[in-house]
């Protein structure tokens, strides 16, 4: 269990992160942390490896693994060599670390030093150092920023599939979405520092989008919704539209379909979710 209360971090005049609530994070939660940049996500990493200081409380795993937005390693030995130095192990003996190896498929790599290695090389060793940690909170911290979609895609899958039958709790920062959408069961919402929302990835899309949503790749369409849909906040060149019901779904779908217009059907997506809980913020803002 995981239990922040009350968290806030200041630098000098500024507040960085002010969570004010109680946030409990359950064993086994993957929990996407999103927000734009700057809005507290990295500082309340920070507060938990106690890298920060900060007032409230935080009731924590005594053995956290961490991985960090940049990572440098020495360019003049192997990536064996920081495999084994980093984890004082030899990679001849220990049989996790080899599991390891294989299952990110690293073995051809080892001898090569880190200059060497692609940017998605690069990342897996990384991973491969905060997975040997075996803790019970590992924070993942934009893992795969400035990685193509398809690198992204594989490494997304590895990490699904190491943690599948795995009882241990991730926080994941991330710009890309879809990644928590494949991972998260559970979505925090970060704003200026402040908490906006915060629960099951499945509640959140029905409390803040609908039982389910349409995108239409245009800024506006000239028919009338049915009985419980609506018109919801959604990417700038698309209308977005939230349904009450799955019936409800599909009698839009009819209705775009009759006027031969292309369109995305979903039960669960993160961005709506994300857009709907900053449009709902800005309303009460503006009061």
């Amino acid at each position: 269990m995981l239990m922040l209360d009350q968290v806030t971090v200041r630098y000098g005049d500024q507040v960085a992160l002010d969570l004010q609530s109680k946030i409990q994070i359950a064993d086994g939660d993957i929990v996407g942390i999103i927000g734009r940049n700057g809005a507290g996500k990295s500082t309340l990493i920070k507060a938990l490896t106690d890298q920060v200081a900060y007032t409230g409380q935080i009731d924590k795993p005594a053995d956290i693994a961490v991985h960090l937005q940049e990572n440098h390693y020495p360019d003049t030995v192997t990536c064996q060599t920081i495999l084994e130095g980093l984890l004082q192990t030899t990679y001849r003996r220990d049989q996790k670390l080899q599991a390891l190896v294989a299952f990110f498929e690293f073995a051809p790599l080892l001898k090569r030093k880190f200059q060497q290695l692609s940017g998605g090389q690069q990342q897996r060793l990384t991973i491969m150092m905060v997975l040997y940690q075996d803790a019970a909170l590992t924070c993942f911290d934009e893992l795969s920023t400035g990685l193509d979609f398809e690198t992204r895609q594989q490494l997304m899958g590895k990490i699904k599939a190491w943690y599948a039958e795995k009882p241990a709790t991730i926080l994941m920062i991330t710009h890309y979405f879809d990644e928590l959408e494949a991972l998260a069961n559970q979505l925090l919402i970060i704003e200026q520092g402040k908490m906006l929302a915060y629960g099951p990835t499945t509640a959140l899309f029905q409390e803040y989008v609908g039982a389910a949503a349409i995108i239409v790749a245009a800024p506006k369409l000239d028919f009338v919704m049915p009985v419980g849909a609506r018109q919801i906040a959604g990417e700038s060149g698309t209308t977005a539209i939230g349904c009450d019901s799955p019936t409800t779904q599909q009698a839009v779908i009819a209705l775009l379909n009759q006027a031969g217009v292309a369109f995305t059907a979903t039960r669960l997506n993160l961005t709506l979710i994300y857009l709907n809980v900053l449009a709902l913020q800005q309303t009460v803002k503006a009061g």
